[in-house]
């Protein structure tokens, strides 16, 4: 998953700089110009509250034409069609704020995504041309993938397919860190919680992800993890 910036979290620092310049600024010009105005026994007091004013509100300005400077690449989401702006065009997969989903990046070309329904639940399922395998967001069964006539990937996801382990296994998170924003989205979207709660496992590590699910999702789960920088491991279900 590409480590790009985004835009929006850039304008937002500088708004943040901006904003807790500009405001004590204003008031510290007002109480000066008072004490001056006035011409009581605070009038030095006045003039240096003058002078820190208008330098907390130079710099507050300053910030917002940094904030104007800021360069945007829209990026937008092949699943929900939300738009995305990063820093810099991105040429890896990225994740978007929209849906949660990965966006499927290939050399700066982001890629369509296909439908399949899973002829088990009738669930509706995307999926791109990086994907070698597909499990059922609903039911957890394994949809095949047809590409140009045949099956995806061949031989290998015909032994993906195979369901050799019935078993119920448990995902355990055992390592990360709450700052990887990419890691944090990736399990509120895998595991329906929001940024707070998913940044609170952290501190409860090793933590049980999820329970009872079939090896194959524990993999493909494991997988997504570790893409972004987490460690985890499943067994399973006691």
């Amino acid at each position: 998953m590409s480590e790009v910036d985004r835009s929006s979290n850039q304008k937002e620092e500088y708004g943040q700089k901006a904003l807790i310049s500009i405001v004590p600024g204003l008031i510290g010009l007002i109480l000066g110009a008072v004490f001056v105005g006035y011409k009581s026994m605070f009038s030095g007091l006045g003039w240096v509250l003058i002078l820190m004013g208008l330098a907390a509100i130079g710099y507050g300005v300053s910030q917002i034409l940094n904030m104007k400077k800021i360069v945007s690449f829209p990026v937008q989401c092949p699943f929900c069609k939300h738009k995305n702006h990063f820093t810099v065009e991105p040429h890896s997969d990225v994740r978007c704020e929209g849906c949660q989903r990965s966006i499927p990046i290939m050399q700066g070309r982001i890629l369509l995504v296909e439908q399949v329904r899973c002829g088990f639940c009738n669930h509706l399922n995307y999926y791109s041309e990086k994907s070698t395998g597909l499990i059922c967001e609903q039911c957890n069964r394994v949809v095949p993938i047809a590409h140009d006539g045949e099956t995806k990937a061949g031989a290998t996801f015909e032994h993906f397919t195979i369901q050799d382990d019935d078993r119920p296994y448990d995902l355990i998170l055992s390592g990360g860190s709450a700052s990887n924003e990419d890691l944090v989205s990736t399990l509120q979207h895998m595991l329906a919680l929001n940024r707070q709660q998913v940044r609170q496992m952290f501190d409860e590590l090793p933590v049980t992800l999820l329970t009872g699910v079939p090896k194959k999702k524990a993999e493909l789960l494991q997988a997504q993890i570790e893409m972004h920088h987490g460690q985890s491991e499943y067994k399973v279900s006691s």
